[in-house]
């Protein structure tokens, strides 16, 4: 099959302007150095010089020679005789506008290192890991020390040994077409924010007066508020609902007599709120949602810049910074890279220590009660992001040396205000068996010392320091005692509540996410080649995990519709109980794609028959053979497709599942021929198609959205990027008075 759109058609031509006006520095780009036809090409030559995999070898020059020492520079830089960085892609192809040509030369291993292939059918594209704790980076550099550790997503990828060149565009044939790929990004890419939240984007306009006048009708805000306690705080228990319900009210009554630092989290508060509200919410305000959370964004950092966060920080300002984690979490806050969500994560670490929320409360015997409570809560939810953000980077969580105890296991009613401010009721703690607000919280607590412990090894394990099998059986059945123990507790609530079954169901789903992700994590260098051959429990272990945790990802997107949710002090008005699990897909999706990996990685093995299955015990409800299997991954890429519009960061995951998927199906003889490549080129067709049939983007004329009023969004482009979390069809959504 011919390929849909070649890099000289209509996408090609067509969106040409499109791209360049939607790349972050078009408008002051510096023109690249002219390339001569008759420069020598780039090879393993005994001077400083490197292969160059999309030019062809002209006749004379004669092959090209082996170099004694690997070369560390990207292509681009070594042509134009420039000091590479050595990033991915680094920053000279980055000021050049030039980052989707920022390659590097695959090292051709010799015979020795072929020899050591550890699969069957395989063919080697790194050398032998005689250890498995050896994991290979995410760039064509392969012997460059990388710093990735195991739950990064590329050190994933690499166990899928036949696919990874064509997952990072490294093959020579298919990198031109993976890297016309790649820059259909630009058409979802935006204002970049590469220091949100420090306010790099902030107007000079901006003013306090300018951001408050521009706040949408006070029952909009109200809405997004609930949205925010309905969605995200179950997950997040960064606020008491009663609280912030006194604070808003008296912030309409005068919205000048609040601090920059209330502000902020005021305004981020509303950015995560439109992630979790329907789309009917958005209808009276002529704009789009993406527009308003783009709004609020900017003002949040407008107005924790303008606080003294970084001098006198305070509990407002660490739970600003948390929503800003989470926002670049669900990848909200366009144009950021991963590394930056780590030193995000650090500096809230750092902010934490400083407000000595790590330590023991009986430090502080000044404290009353109920602070002692909203501290507690506050720490262990930056727990929660820390080995959040761990997992996706590949690093380690840093503050695991702390006395501070875990939250009390009590309801929301137990704190309540009075003339002398907001208390704790005495002897409101309930046992830990007992159903509560505060369940989840108490559970997390018992699971975050396990999984950031096990995260941290995992992520620094080096050939050097061999994890012991007995110790990964030892964490694993851990793991699963404590898991039974708080779906327990959760599930039972979840079932004898029939007005109160959302918060635990989607709670208990995220700790199994949690959970298994980290099981993943504790697996991995067990089943990485040649090792799993001798340990087939680990590789049946990480089909279980996999499978566990895309069950949750059926779950939460089919999921999209009414859910009856319990009465609190911020609840949804009668009639309007529809939400949007969309946004948990987003809070959890770096452990989906994770999933979905290892499944393509086991797949392959099993088809060559190097892997067994794992036992049924008849009570999974998941896939149980390797066509299941092979059939849930499908199906879930389909999932992934229609939520690629969501942002880059979306879209790029989305292009290496369906890269890895094409892979195995053309491994397995499922490819209508031609090789391996030509089924990949059938994959970019899809992917392609995938911009032409309007799932990044639909409609054009630059008007709002349908039902919107037809109010377009000031400096839009013409295209409307499909919102997510919305509702289609979802109406009698109320407004409160």
């Amino acid at each position: 099959m011919a390929p849909l759109l070649e890099s000289r058609g209509l996408l090609a031509q067509g969106w040409k302007c499109h791209i360049v006006c939607a790349s972050p520095s078009s408008r002051h780009t510096k023109k690249k150095p002219p390339i001569m036809e008759s420069e020598q090409p780039a090879g393993y030559f005994s001077t400083f010089s490197i292969l160059d995999p999309n030019r062809p070898n002209p006749e004379g020059t004669g092959k090209p020679q082996k170099r004694n020492r690997r070369v560390y520079v990207c292509i681009p830089c070594h042509r134009r005789k420039l000091r590479c960085d050595k990033g991915q892609p680094c920053s000279r192809c980055i000021q050049a506008d030039a980052a989707d040509e920022c390659v590097y030369q695959k090292f051709p291993f010799s015979s020795k290192h072929e020899s050591g292939s550890g699969e069957p059918g395989e063919t080697p594209q790194s050398p032998a890991r005689d250890s498995p704790q050896i994991t290979p980076g995410p760039s064509g550099s392969e012997a460059r020390p990388r710093l990735h550790g195991v739950t990064h997503w590329s050190t994933v990828a690499s166990e899928f040994r036949e696919g990874w060149p064509y997952i990072a565009g490294l093959d020579p044939e298919w990198g031109p077409r993976y890297r016309h790929l790649q820059s259909l990004k630009y058409l979802v890419a935006a204002l970049p924010v590469h220091h949100f939240p420090f306010g790099e984007i902030c107007h000079c306009s901006e003013s306090r007066e300018n951001a408050l006048q521009s706040l949408p009708p006070r029952p909009v805000v109200d809405t997004l508020v609930r949205c925010y306690f309905e969605v995200i705080h179950p997950i997040y228990r960064l606020l008491h609902p009663a609280e912030y319900e006194f604070e808003l009210q008296a912030f309409w009554m005068n919205v000048n007599h609040f601090s920059e630092e209330w502000l902020a989290q005021f305004f981020m508060i509303l950015a995560l709120g439109c992630q979790a509200a329907p789309a009917q919410v958005f209808t009276s305000t002529g704009r789009r949602p993406s527009s308003w959370t783009d709004q609020f964004l900017n003002s949040s950092q407008y107005f924790l810049c303008r606080s003294p966060f970084v001098s006198t920080p305070t509990l407002t300002s660490a739970r600003t910074l948390c929503l800003g984690v989470i926002a670049r979490i669900m990848d909200i806050v366009k144009g950021g890279e991963t590394s930056q969500l780590a030193s995000l994560m650090g500096y809230l670490g750092r902010m934490a220590v400083s407000l000595h929320l790590n330590r023991t409360s009986a430090l502080f015997p000044e404290l009353l009660p109920y602070e002692v409570e909203i501290r507690r809560r506050l720490w262990l939810t930056i727990q929660l992001l820390e080995l959040q953000v761990a997992m996706r980077t590949g690093t380690s969580c840093t503050h695991q040396d702390y006395d501070a105890e875990p939250p009390s296991n009590i309801n929301d009613t137990s704190i309540y205000h009075t003339g002398q401010g907001w208390v704790l009721e005495q002897g409101a703690a309930k046992s830990d068996l007992a159903l509560t607000d505060g369940t989840f919280q108490t559970r997390l607590s018992d699971l975050i010392p396990i999984l950031s412990e096990i995260t941290t090894v995992v992520n620094q394990t080096t050939a050097q320091t061999t994890l012991k099998y007995d110790k990964i059986q030892s964490w694993d059945e851990q793991l699963r005692r404590k898991v039974r123990e708080a779906t327990s507790v959760l599930l039972m609530a979840a079932q004898s509540q029939a007005n109160y079954s959302f918060r635990p169901r989607i709670q208990l789903e995220f700790l199994r996410v949690l959970v298994n992700r980290s099981l993943l994590a504790l697996h991995h260098h067990y089943i990485s080649a040649p090792r799993f051959r001798q340990f087939p429990a680990s590789s049946q272990a990480v089909i279980n995990s996999s499978l566990e945790i895309l069950s949750v990802h059926q779950s939460w997107y089919q999921s999209n519709h009414g859910l009856d949710y319990p009465s609190s002090s911020i609840a949804l008005p009668e009639g309007t109980a529809h939400r949007s699990t969309a946004t948990l897909l987003d809070i959890c999706r770096d452990s989906f794609g994770a999933a979905m990996l290892y499944l393509v990685t086991s797949c392959r093995r099993l088809s060559l028959n190097v892997i067994q299955l794992p036992p049924t015990d008849g009570r999974q409800q998941h896939a149980t053979s390797q066509a299941e299997i092979v059939r849930l991954v499908q199906t879930q890429l389909e999932d992934f497709r229609e939520r690629a519009c969501c942002s880059p960061s979306h879209y790029d995951e989305y292009i290496s599942l369906a890269v890895a998927e094409g892979c195995l199906r053309g491994l397995m003889g499922g490819s209508s021929g031609g090789g391996l490549t030509a089924g990949l080129m059938e994959v970019a067709d899809r992917i392609e198609r995938t911009v032409l049939e309007g799932k990044l983007w639909t409609g054009g004329g630059g008007g709002g959205e349908e039902g919107a009023g037809g109010g377009g969004v000031e400096g839009s482009t013409g295209f409307t990027p499909v919102t997510p979390g919305g509702f289609e069809g979802a109406g009698g959504f109320i407004f409160p008075h």
